[in-house]
């Protein structure tokens, strides 16, 4: 005897009405939409802020211990990079100078009277492996030069207007920091975030002649805002770490790299307005795609009500109407996914060149806001499906 088929039913009722099915997905789509803008824009702000850190060739760090975020610039003494040095299993530790307070950037080729803008500056000894970036560590011998500097790739604002995919016509701009002259010798990739619109690279020589203000009085490379530690190979990252902090004083965090960033991470989700506002707007983006979704199934019921009548009086259960929205919902799900991915997508790329934010799609937040939208479906199904559950079949006809 052959085998009957089963007729898929939850699939019949989404697509019987192509036009309704349509506005089904469009809405359900504007909803992935919002969820992935806000989780783009919270991953994005994220990443940016830990790119320094990601860019840096070290397995520990030291910071200051007032020091909450990278953009604080609080420092601690050189002479504690040199203690470090001396740690067992140390292979090598080496001094990061930034600055933001006293580094402003003005482009003399939009007019002497324009406004110097603000823009982080790295400096480094050029002889120290500090850098991951192939772009830096290829320029080094650039940055030998007086008054040189390597800029961000991403510094593309207006404020920042410089060609920066012609080197000579870059290295010929008429360019001040900290009311000094300098020669942008060539351009590196690191982007901006929430707290700097851009990056200058320059040896740790020329950043003492551009911030002599660093320190009241004596050398400005005196104080170091991070220490990059290398330990020897085969050594454990976590147990030299715990001998740095036995060794250097009170002044100090010692940090690997993840428990540094994470504590960038932490500082701009628990202490800042901002994760609270993409959290709360994932749970607009969730609500709307909810009432959406919502609206759609209720219709599906009430416009389908004899059928389901007659399917009830002849006795199929309460969970077989459950699992038929249930699936109706998850279909509907994962219908509407697909052209919310493909519009977030698009518009990552978009953001990303207008803002210089790193706004990437990556697997991780495709799956998160994959199981709010199946969840966000099903949750509307069993709440539409209510007024099915409670209809007496004798009424419906």
């Amino acid at each position: 005897m052959a085998r009957l088929r089963k007729t898929p039913l939850a699939w019949k009722n989404l697509t019987h009405d192509w036009r309704r099915l349509a506005v089904a997905v469009a809405g359900i789509g504007f909803a992935v939409l919002l969820m992935f803008t806000q989780v783009g824009f919270q991953n994005a702000l994220f990443d940016s802020q830990v790119k320094l850190i990601d860019d840096l060739q070290g397995d520990i760090f030291l910071v200051s211990r007032a020091k909450y975020a990278l953009a604080a610039e609080k420092r601690f003494p050189r002479e504690l990079i040199n203690q470090a040095r001396a740690c067992p299993g140390v292979a090598g530790a080496y001094p990061l100078y930034t600055e933001l307070t006293l580094s402003r950037l003005k482009n003399l080729a939009q007019g002497s009277s324009r406004k110097a803008y603000p823009i982080r500056t790295i400096g480094f000894h050029l002889e120290d492996p500090v850098f991951n970036s192939p772009a830096i560590n290829a320029q080094r011998l650039a940055l030998r030069g007086p008054q040189s500097s390597l800029v961000a790739l991403r510094s593309t604002r207006s404020n920042f207007d410089f060609p920066l995919d012609d080197p000579a016509r870059l290295a010929a701009t008429p360019v001040e920091l900290a009311n000094q002259r300098l020669r942008l010798a060539g351009v590196f990739e690191m982007g901006t975030d929430f707290a700097h619109d851009g990056n200058l690279a320059m040896s740790a020589e020329n950043f003492a002649k551009y911030f002599p203000q660093r320190v009241a009085a004596g050398d400005p490379l005196s104080v170091v805002d991070l220490g990059i530690v290398h330990v020897n190979t085969g050594a454990s990252a976590g147990e030299v770490r715990d001998l740095l902090d036995q060794i250097l004083d009170d002044r100090v965090l010692v940090l690997t790299r993840e428990q540094f960033r994470l504590q960038e991470v932490k500082f701009w989700d628990d202490s800042t307005p901002i994760g609270i506002i993409f959290n709360a707007g994932k749970i607009i983006g969730f609500v709307v795609g909810m009432v959406i979704c919502y609206q759609v199934i209720y219709s599906d019921i009430a416009d389908h009500m004899p059928e389901f009548a007659t399917l009830k009086a002849m006795g199929y259960s309460t969970g077989y109407f459950l699992r038929l929205i249930v699936v109706e919902a998850v279909l509907l799900s994962l219908i509407g996914f697909v052209p919310g991915l493909a519009v977030s997508s698009a518009l990552y790329a978009i953001l990303a060149r207008a803002t210089g934010l790193l706004l990437t799609m990556t697997a991780p937040s495709m799956a998160l806001v994959l199981v709010l939208t199946i969840a966000m479906c099903i949750a509307s199904g069993l709440l539409a499906v209510r007024k099915l559950l409670g209809a007496d079949p004798a009424n419906l006809f």
